[in-house]
């Protein structure tokens, strides 16, 4: 076998760019011992590119899901609305701005005098435009779990369920689907393990197209990530289907499914 140096290695980032998935997944067939790899004096993995191919080759890898076929609602913070796309002076030093918060009329309640410009508020809440738009429209839900069995059983029963739901099965497709989809909610499936869970929390909530988002973790004994407490909305026990999903988040104040409101102020 030839040096690790030369050209016929590949780096865990090189071999993820290369199949369109993320260096994680990459490292996840790697522990798994799916995918053979060395490593560096410096402790990196390197990847043969003809044991990568052979993997992929009877393991089809997993694309970036497509954007749901079903209408789904346009994504507009309220300064994109009434800026008919364009950021507006007066909406800069607006702490609904500042704050990234899809629902002003939430944080009009609560922010200091003087910090929501209420530039478009000519009148009550119920007599603005965007917030007829906003607050009608209905709860996302977003479950990452590589469980295909769950997958399919969430999708058969979301029909009847006061929310709009998806599935994806790894990180690629995950930040594919949020830049159309917007969930309000991410369900996590912690059997995916502890790290890679943890890891997927953090992301989710410093992803910027979804300052407002809600983690919930699904988890049995020991799978759930002892350190993401602090972070989390909340946590369900498996096995789970819709009906727990709307139990756990039933109630929250603008949300047609949801329990409770969270403003973080960074």
């Amino acid at each position: 076998m030839g040096s690790l140096k030369d050209d016929s290695f590949l780096s865990t980032g090189q071999a993820a760019k290369l199949y369109s998935v993320t260096p994680d997944a990459v490292l996840k067939w790697v522990r798994s011992g799916r995918l053979p790899a060395r490593k560096t004096a410096g402790g990196h993995h390197r990847i043969a590119k003809q044991d990568l191919q052979s993997f992929v080759s009877v393991r089809p890898v997993s694309r970036p899901v497509a954007v749901p076929s079903a209408p789904h609602r346009p994504f507009r913070y309220c300064w994109e609305h009434n800026g008919k796309g364009k950021l507006l002076d007066g909406c800069k030093e607006c702490v609904v701005y500042l704050m990234r918060a899809q629902r002003c009329y939430e944080v009009i309640r609560i922010a200091p005098p003087g910090t929501h410009t209420k530039l478009f508020c000519k009148g009550t809440c119920d007599d603005c435009d965007y917030y007829r738009r906003v607050h009608a429209q209905s709860t996302n839900v977003l479950v990452l779990t590589d469980n295909r069995c769950l997958a399919t059983a969430l999708r058969d029963g979301a029909s009847t369920a006061p929310f709009r739901l998806e599935t994806t099965d790894c990180e690629y497709a995950c930040s594919a689907l949020v830049e159309e989809y917007r969930p309000d909610y991410v369900v996590i499936d912690c059997s995916l393990g502890p790290e890679r869970s943890r890891e997927m929390c953090a992301r989710i909530l410093q992803d910027p197209r979804i300052p407002y988002v809600r983690v919930i973790m699904a988890a049995e004994g020991k799978e759930l990530p002892v350190d993401c407490d602090k972070e989390v909305f909340a946590r369900i026990e498996k096995p789970f289907g819709v009906e727990q999903i709307t139990s756990c988040i039933r109630g929250v104040p603008g949300d047609t499914a949801g329990e409770r409101l969270e403003v973080h102020m960074e």
